[in-house]
């Protein structure tokens, strides 16, 4: 039986802290906290934590079950000593957030404005890799890294990030066909990969509305981050993250 009564977070960052439960395996809870650097604003929205909680938890298993590995050991959120979240395998995480992008939002139109416009899909996907950095440096956040530089820099081995790779595109087509389903559009999705105890690269960390930019395909309105992003009540951003639920049927 695990507890994490007079424990303190092994790692605790703004929208979430990580118990260690025993050598193997940790205890993930989420935080209520939004921050967007693009439209400076930050603040807790109370309920946010249990909608991304519950779609992290989906999708998860939702990869397990098409074959992707991922950090999860149980399939159900479990609570712990009165904090839900999600029971997780020891990892080291690949210091990259792999980006795979659908149609163009957000970056990639303020950056590239003489080659695309707000909303044009793409006819491949495009993917890009940013290093993961906790402060900003020559004014970037999280520069992008091309594949020689990954490589050469010897964040991965060049097989290791074919592997990569191959999961990034793995995943988001799984997520953009189970969105379309429910009459939703992926427009983009970032992840974390890291290795498990064997070397193995998983699916780790989160993949919720924090993570993913959708919008409703009739309305064209936006079901995640970026009702946070567009300056949206708090009361609109946790209905933005509810519906997202439950039109895929996430209680």
């Amino acid at each position: 039986m695990y507890s994490i009564i007079n424990k303190k977070a092994e790692v605790e960052g703004k929208s979430k802290k990580i118990f260690k439960l025993d050598d193997n395996t940790y205890f993930m809870v989420f935080k209520p906290h939004l921050r967007s650097i693009t439209s400076k604003r930050e603040e807790n929205i109370q309920g946010t934590e249990h909608e991304r909680l519950k779609a992290n938890m989906y999708f998860m298993n939702l990869l397990e079950s098409h074959g992707i590995e991922t950090q999860i050991k149980h399939n159900q959120i479990q609570e712990i000593d009165g904090e839900e979240g999600i029971i997780v395998k020891k990892i080291k995480t690949i210091p990259i957030e792999f980006i795979c992008r659908y149609y163009a939002a957000g970056s990639i139109v303020r950056l590239y404005p003489s080659l695309v416009k707000d909303g044009q899909k793409f006819n491949t996907p495009l993917y890009k890799f940013d290093l993961k950095q906790d402060i900003k440096v020559a004014g970037v956040d999280d520069p992008t890294l091309n594949e020689s530089y990954i490589v050469g820099l010897e964040i991965l081995s060049k097989q290791q990030l074919e592997d990569a790779k191959s999961i990034l595109k793995k995943v988001g087509e799984v997520l953009r066909i189970t969105l379309e389903k429910a009459n939703i559009k992926l427009i983009d999705m970032k992840m974390e990969l890291g290795f498990d105890e064997n070397g193995k690269i998983i699916v780790i960390d989160e993949i919720s509305q924090d993570c993913i930019r959708a919008n409703d395909i009739l309305k064209n309105k936006s079901l995640t981050k970026d009702s946070f992003r567009q300056m949206k009540s708090d009361k609109e951003v946790l209905e933005a993250y509810k519906e997202f639920n439950r039109r895929l049927g996430i209680i």
